[in-house]
């Protein structure tokens, strides 16, 4: 959580240096989970369930076309809590509003730990969005979570694996 935390840190402190514009927003919208797990490829389980997420961003704009923006989104399903925190690289294609977005995301449940569970995982995530004016905008993104939740140090666990998948559909405000 340190090294998240740093990394948000400089690429916030350095977005001067280089920005052509950066704001700041808040999002809000739809989320879906879904929790898969496998034991050792013969027996799998999936359970999906969904609820909202709300937070903040910073659109730090390199380029006319090109734009990064770390986030920081709690959602909830079911009362319990999922941190969010994606680095996005946009791509914003020609003056037609849209932009296509992807980058890494740390995906941190905010519950009480389980035990041999992994509390962080790691994700790979996409999307696209509009922005239909200078301050509103919408986007859906997914994203695939690529570590294991399952920790190596629950004993029995070889073999046996859970990832947590999440899509977003969204509205924000830039400012």
């Amino acid at each position: 959580m340190k090294k998240i935390t740093l990394l948000l840190l400089v690429a916030l402190s350095t977005s001067s240096l280089f920005a052509q514009e950066t704001k700041f927003g808040l999002t809000a919208g739809f989320l879906n989970a879904e929790a898969k797990a496998s034991a050792d490829g013969a027996a799998s389980f999936s359970s999906s369930d969904s609820g909202f997420y709300l937070g903040a961003l910073v659109d730090i704009g390199l380029t006319e076309s090109l734009h990064i923006q770390p986030e920081v989104l709690y959602g909830n399903i079911n009362d319990s809590g999922l941190l969010y925190i994606p680095i996005f690289l946009k791509y914003y294609i020609s003056e037609s509003g849209f932009h296509l977005m992807g980058g890494p995301q740390a995906t941190l449940n905010i519950d009480e730990e389980a035990e041999g569970i992994n509390n962080l995982g790691i994700d790979a995530a996409f999307g696209l969005g509009y922005d239909i004016n200078e301050s509103f905008f919408i986007n859906a993104r997914y994203a695939f979570e690529l570590t294991n939740r399952v920790s190596s140090d629950l004993e029995g666990a070889d073999g046996v694996t859970a990832r947590i998948n999440s899509l977003q559909i969204g509205v924000g405000y830039k400012f």
